[in-house]
């Protein structure tokens, strides 16, 4: 059974809200063992956890283990095992890591040696030697800072420290990706019910967000002062922190050791023992007094940290981190072509890749990611498209219309389809599902390819660098700067790309025609003003849901979800009403019943309930009337086609009126093109201006004809029905109005006992015809949510239409409250809630 979406949607939400509670309240329970401590953070309402071993000699300064991020404080234990017991040791797990507990918010470098500190008054410790590990060197640089007396010693192992070789070596950079980073998974914490799970995932939001609040650039004047013994553990290939930061802070601390080992970022676990050696020695050292000081370092030492950094001296990233790096780019392009791009020409900006490396890395992607949805059409065809995740992306339609134009088009496809969005995904697949040679497509996907990495990797290398040192200005502000730079940025790519072709500049006038015109609207950013205004009449009214009672023989005043069938029923004795017939859910013969109904062809097949001409299709033969009959699980009807001008009347009579009048008239125009024997018909709906208002609802429903090329003077009429969001044009009928027209409505409103308010879409031969009141046949009657579409004509003013609107609905209340008085049944606020669910849930199907 299909459970219907809005109660999925429900179960979702109750989970999510559990999800939330056990969040909230779930603690992390204290570990077994008689090592671990606990202590309050001043500041925090969490504990700070550690483990104390206690040593042999107590005269001997503690050794205090720092961890990294995502890490905790077991990654020391490799360690631990070959370390001395000769001194106390302190392992702490940092606020959000680890066995501390639940509650901490703050994740910062400054907050995480506010903890440490804590954990000196905790444990009475003047001083200790410090080792951080990874990202633990920030915590612990800031705490030298603030209290350079409780360190006696401090080993970097593997450590960050200065910004400019932290990922990118921009700040604004690595803050923008660290905080898309922690957004994404913020999001991922509270929009999926996971029940605490996702929190004991090493790279969740507490990870996140040490990154996006650890500020590096403070670490090198903290450097730059410290005065203690200093011991620097770095491996060769280290492809998280680079080792140029590691001879960088050998640099700026005059009187530090370097100690440079063959291995990647985890010495501490791949080399526990010689890292251990070296701990052991160095504190010997420091605690004889052996180890310098900075008062005791070389004057050439000393000298060379005086120098001021030469952001020259930053080496491009090599071996292992290069090949990391242009791997990550590659696989990046799977995500998004664009944004890959865009990283590759930041990284060639800052001179950590090569351009040649960065555009290699994002054509191999891109030329790999091409193929593969090749080999997908080539050898899934239409299963695959019918399955996750290549249907959540293209639809059998959109492979249709790629299939067409490559047929038309050949190479000269591929090429525009790189500079088009939305076509490179059905165009790639349907180039294996016709089995086109692989080795010509492989050719014209590398040419493509080359074209797209090269052009859009070099500009952004050359403007890199500019927008870099800008955004290095703005402070605090370079966040959400960065962000807004990022998006022109790729937003500019877009609109580049689409301005290289002429089908792509058409595309771009619709999108803009669609934003400056109020018509075109979605309803969320058209309809609040009107909603406002409709919650202030019913308050001044005494009873928001009075509109309810606009028509009593309609449920609810026709608010959504009422028969279309049972309507037209109700009209029937008027003798205008096209013929029909209602198929109810389940009714067995249902074609038998539609042949005895009707004798010829087309017919007009839509929902019984339905909104804004969703799920209306004209049918013009018998196998297509049966394969839409059987596609339909809902309640239907079935209507006869009737020729002539298709028009929306809207009529309003005040219960205390003897008669009623004609509102609002709308003639809906049935946007079409004419063929001049060269352009096909995708070509036609781009060029002629009105169809290129709606063309991508018309490329869509006529996919399968968009490569064919009209005769000369060949008229193809594209909106088939008379719905302003499926392409008819709407203009304002009120020179249509006559006396003889307004008589014919009323008496055609008259048959319908307990109707007051609503718009009649009917047809009619043509407009001499609708003035005189004659051939009028009604095809849809909607109730009080219907609107006065006249106001969709052309360009016409915004506040016009909000000001008939309004005045529509101001009708509305009037006549509900008369209705009311008059003892008709208002709505209560229970069946309005449970109207709107089915109607958003009719919507979501």
């Amino acid at each position: 059974m299909r459970i219907p979406k809005f109660k999925l949607a429900l179960i979702y939400l109750v989970l999510l809200g559990l999800s939330w509670i056990t969040m909230t309240r779930r603690e992390e329970p204290m570990p077994n063992g008689s090592a671990w401590r606990e202590t309050d953070v001043p500041g925090n309402k969490g504990k700070l956890r550690y483990r104390k071993f206690t040593g042999a000699n107590p005269q001997l300064p503690p050794l205090i283990l720092v961890h990294g991020s995502p890490m905790a404080s077991s990654c020391f234990d490799p360690l631990l095992e070959k370390l001395p017991r000769d001194r106390t040791i302190l392992v702490p797990d940092l606020p959000g890591f680890g066995a501390s507990s639940t509650g901490f918010s703050d994740f910062s470098f400054i907050a995480h040696a506010a903890a440490l500190r804590r954990l000196l008054e905790s444990e009475q410790i003047k001083s200790a030697h410090w080792v951080a590990y990874s990202q633990g060197g920030g915590p612990v640089l800031e705490m030298a800072a603030a209290m350079p007396d409780a360190v006696d010693s401090l080993t970097l192992l593997s450590s960050i420290g200065v910004q400019e070789y932290e990922l990118t070596g921009d700040y604004f950079l690595n803050h923008a990706l660290h905080g898309a980073q922690s957004i994404a998974l913020e999001a991922l914490r509270w929009g999926i019910p996971h029940f605490g799970w996702l929190d004991r995932f090493p790279l969740n939001t507490h990870y996140a967000g040490n990154f996006f609040n650890g500020d590096l650039r403070p670490l090198r004047g903290h450097l730059e002062n410290f005065q203690k013994p200093l011991l620097i553990i770095h491996g060769d290939v280290d492809g998280l922190v680079m080792p140029g930061s590691a001879k960088e802070h050998f640099r700026i601390v005059p009187q530090s050791e370097l100690i440079v080992l063959h291995g990647g970022h985890m010495l501490l676990m791949s080399q526990p023992g010689v890292v251990a050696d070296a701990l052991q020695s160095f504190a010997k050292n420091v605690d004889s007094g052996k180890a310098p000081n900075r008062k005791d370092a070389s004057e050439v030492r000393i000298n060379d940290a005086a120098r001021p950094f030469d952001p020259a001296s930053i080496m491009a990233l090599q071996g292992t981190a290069l090949w990391l790096a242009l791997l990550g780019i590659g696989i990046a392009t799977f995500a998004s072509e664009d944004l890959a791009c865009l990283a590759a020409g930041l990284l060639v900006a800052r001179g950590l890749i090569p351009l040649p490396a960065g555009i290699f890395a994002s054509f191999a992607g891109i030329w790999l990611g091409d193929m593969a949805l090749y080999a997908a059409g080539r050898f899934g065809g239409g299963w695959c498209i019918r399955r996750a995740p290549l249907r959540w992306v293209v639809s059998e339609r959109n492979l249709e219309v790629g299939r067409s134009f490559l047929l038309r088009k050949g190479a000269a496809a591929i090429f525009i389809s790189r500079f088009t969005p939305g076509m490179r995904l059905p165009l790639y697949v349907a180039a294996g599902f016709l089995k086109m040679p692989a080795m010509k497509i492989a050719f014209w996907f590398l040419l493509a390819g080359i074209a797209w990495a090269v052009s859009v990797v070099t500009l952004i290398a050359a403007f890199g660098q500019r927008a870099s040192d800008w955004l290095l200005q703005l402070g605090t502000a370079v966040f959400p700067a960065t962000l807004i730079l990022i998006l022109l940025a790729w937003w500019l790519l877009r609109l580049g790309s689409l301005l290289v072709t002429h089908p792509g500049r058409r595309i771009l006038r619709s999108k803009w025609q669609r934003l400056i015109r109020w018509e075109f609207w979605p309803p969320l950013a058209f309809y609040p003003p009107v909603v406002v205004a409709v919650i202030v009449m019913g308050l001044r009214r005494r009873c928001l849901l009075a509109f309810t009672a606009v028509n009593p023989a309609i449920p609810h005043g026709g608010i959504s979800g009422e028969s279309k069938s049972e309507i037209l029923n109700h009209l029937a004795s008027s003798g205008c009403v096209a013929p029909f017939v209602s198929l109810p859910a389940g009714m067995e013969a249902k074609l038998k019943i539609i042949r005895s109904a009707f004798n010829s062809f087309p017919l007009v097949v839509k929902p019984d309930v339905g909104e804004r001409g969703s799920g209306v299709v004209i049918v013009h033969d018998e196998i297509s009337l049966a394969r839409e009959i059987a596609s339909r699980e809902e309640n239907t009807m079935v209507q006869a086609y009737v020729e002539g001008a298709e028009f929306g009347v809207f009529y309003i009579r005040h219960p205390n009126e003897s008669s009623g009048r004609i509102f609002s008239i709308t003639t809906k125009i049935m946007t079409s093109v004419t063929g001049d024997g060269s352009r096909t018909l995708e070509e036609l709906i781009l060029d002629d201006d009105q169809a290129n208002l709606s063309q991508k609802h018309f490329r869509t429903i006529y996919q399968e004809r968009l490569a064919t090329v009209p005769e000369n003077g060949e008229k193809v009429t594209l909106a088939k029905i008379g719905s302003h969001c499926r392409g008819a044009m709407f203009l304002d009928g009120k020179d249509l109005i006559t006396p003889a027209l307004e008589a014919e409505m009323e008496r055609i409103a008259r048959t319908f006992d307990g109707f007051y308010f609503g718009r009649f879409d009917l047809r009619c031969p043509d407009q001499d015809a609708l003035r005189r009141g004659e051939g009028i046949r009604i095809i849809e009657l909607n109730g009080v949510t219907s609107e006065a579409t006249h106001i969709y004509h052309p360009h016409t003013p915004l506040m016009v239409g909000y000001r008939t609107l309004i005045q529509q609905w101001r009708h509305a209340y009037d006549i509900g409250v008369a209705n009311a008085a008059n003892g008709a049944r208002v709505s209560t606020w229970r069946e309005f809630a449970a109207i709107l669910g089915s109607h958003f849930n009719r919507k979501s199907h």
